[in-house]
């Protein structure tokens, strides 16, 4: 602590001293900048020089008291912005004004209005070319670390400059745009060249040692042109985090991380309404179940932003919710995390989570999500998925929450798995809630995510890892794509424009070859030429995914990417449907897997 306290004295003084040097050179430049207006104004007639020079002390006088109160020694000049620049200039008219005024009616001294005129811009060039002089010699000296290309010569990229600059990270040489109306131009004090396809050509004539994309709203497509184009072998690619993860803030050199999967594939140009969102989540109580899921934990990272009163953490596994506990709490420790190890399909427990928080929102991501394992395992993927939701459901109505989002699939649509099966179930179950109910219910469908825990690419990254093949189960198989952060966006976005009994489904693009992802994983794991080796489509697998039924009208809302469906003349017996589904369960375990299908396929027609 002594050493510590030790070497903030010691920055103190150092910046105390420096202050006086600036403060001692600004005085001298303030004579120079006098001086020269006398000598613009009467030449070489030092009768008249002299005659005049008290009216420019008294001008220097007050300009050096005006800028000590107006500041302008407090800022530190290394970073200064037009903002801060604005200040200095704020200060030199102070000082002007004020002389102007105490020696209009003092009459102490008299001041041409020429030589008055022509000091106070004079000071203001002097002293803003000492300042921009020390803020050049400053960078010059710095630029001896790495050679940093920057891709995206806009907002975000000139942020990043500036970034680089403070934090010393590295020198940037030059930007890069395929914009030609900024090829050619200086941006910042950098040169902007391109297009991109000659980026290759620049590296090396730059020598450059890494590239930094800075697009926030660049999409998959063009993530995948620009990589396509790096040969990441020869030169470090780095990229700034998407809109939606940035959450409209300005991207920080902190947010630098590597190129990933889901910027190639899964990166959708996604914008929130945050105003809307705040409305709903801040000082409200908050419960996600699965919270320790790949979309669980999103939601926690995501709405903690938005100020809740408090985030219940609910799931099964309690490594997982150990893990979304410390991370929120290292990242802002005031805020109020009820972390609770619990079975969603255990009625007796969820009643007492709901009496002991009185949740406001419910966030239901906890569900069995893989079509291999519950295509064995119909029993649990009933129980969990359908029960499990039911359970919430009644309790969120009988305890009077204000909103309940179910997270859905696309593999509810048509359903060929029981796992699409079970969510088909539980939509049809939340989507027959009675009216009297005062709590708003809504269901979110979207395909596939990338990153999620034991996800396809999860298999393919290991695979990778081992040098190979590749395993896919048919070369023609495709699935909608969209990263984790950008899909949890639109569902959060969705929540704030639930009303009762209506479904939404994100809009995630274009279907995506499973094998091209294959590829593009390998591309940036630096292998190019692995094997793929198809294996033959698994039980309840579709080629295609689909987002609707074909009864099912989209309608658009006031977000592009969120599709609207209602359901008012949906007429389902909730208590018959929950008798159904017991009785699936029950000739499940009486090994009667056939009776147990029929009774399935009976129920998916109820709508």
């Amino acid at each position: 602590m002594k050493k510590e306290t030790g070497e903030q004295n010691k920055t103190s003084q150092f910046r105390l001293e420096r202050n006086h040097i600036l403060f001692l050179i600004d005085c001298l430049l303030l004579l120079l900048a006098g001086l020269n207006s006398l000598f613009v104004r009467f030449g070489l007639d030092f009768v008249e020089m002299h005659k005049y020079s008290p009216g420019v002390w008294y001008l220097i006088l007050f300009t050096i008291i005006a800028n000590v109160l107006n500041g302008t020694y407090k800022i530190v000049w290394r970073y200064a912005t037009p903002r801060e620049l604005i200040v200095l200039l704020r200060g030199l008219f102070l000082g002007y004004a004020f002389t102007l005024i105490v020696l209009h009616f003092t009459r102490v001294a008299v001041l041409p209005r020429s030589v008055g005129a022509l000091t106070f811009l004079g000071s203001f060039f002097l002293l803003l070319s000492a300042r921009l002089f020390y803020q050049f010699v400053r960078t010059s000296r710095r630029s001896t670390g790495k050679q940093i290309g920057i891709i995206g010569a806009g907002d975000a990229g000139v942020v990043i400059l500036n970034e680089i600059k403070r934090a010393e990270y590295g020198k940037v040489v030059v930007f890069f745009d395929d914009d030609i109306s900024k090829i050619g131009k200086i941006v910042a004090g950098i040169r902007v060249v391109g297009p991109l396809e000659r980026i290759m050509d620049y590296v090396q004539k730059f020598g450059l040692e890494e590239l930094i994309i800075a697009i926030p709203s660049a999409t998959s497509e063009q993530m995948n042109r620009i990589v396509s184009l790096v040969d990441t072998k020869r030169v470090k690619l780095r990229t700034v985090p998407s809109l939606s993860q940035l959450l409209n803030r300005e991207p920080t050199l902190g947010d630098l991380r590597e190129i990933s999967i889901q910027d190639i594939v899964g990166r959708q140009p996604v914008t929130v309404d945050l105003n809307s969102i705040s409305r709903y989540i801040s000082r409200k109580r908050v419960l996600i179940t699965g919270a320790g899921g790949s979309i669980g934990s999103e939601i926690v990272r995501q709405i903690s932003k938005f100020s809740p009163q408090e985030v219940i953490l609910l799931g099964r596994g309690e490594n997982s919710i150990y893990e979304i506990y410390n991370e929120l709490k290292e990242q802002n420790s005031e805020i109020t995390l009820s972390p609770v190890i619990a079975d969603v399909y255990d009625v007796e427990l969820m009643e007492k989570v709901f009496k002991q928080y009185q949740p406001d929102i419910v966030f239901h991501t906890a569900a069995h999500k893989h079509v291999f394992f519950m295509q064995n395992n119909l029993y649990e993927a009933l129980r969990v998925n359908v029960l499990g939701t039911m359970n919430l459901a009644k309790l969120a109505c009988k305890y009077e929450c204000e909103k309940f989002v179910f997270i859905s699939t696309d593999k509810a649509v048509h359903p060929t798995s029981y796992m699409g099966a079970s969510k088909r179930l539980a939509e049809l179950y939340l989507l027959s809630i009675p009216q009297d109910c005062k709590t708003c219910f809504s269901i979110v469908r979207f395909g596939n995510v990338i990153g999620s825990r034991g996800s396809v690419l999860w298999k393919f990254k290991k695979q990778i890892e081992k040098g190979g093949p590749i395993t896919i189960t048919d070369p023609n198989m495709k699935r909608f794509w969209m990263s984790i952060p950008e899909a949890v966006s639109l569902v959060i976005q969705a929540g704030a424009f639930s009303k009762n009994r209506e479904l939404y489904v994100l809009d995630m693009g274009k279907q995506i070859p499973v094998e091209q992802v294959a590829k593009s994983l390998a591309n940036l794991m630096g292998k190019p030429d692995i094997e793929i080796r198809y294996t033959g489509a698994i039980p309840g697998e579709k080629l295609e995914e689909e987002l609707f039924y074909e009864f099912e009208e989209p309608k658009q809302t006031t977000h592009p990417k969120i599709l609207r469906t209602e359901y008012d003349s949906i007429n389902i017996d909730q208590q018959k449907l929950e008798m159904q589904v017991r009785a699936i369960m029950r000739e499940f375990l009486d090994g009667n897997e056939k009776k147990a299908r029929e009774i399935l396929e009976e129920t998916l027609k109820w709508r």
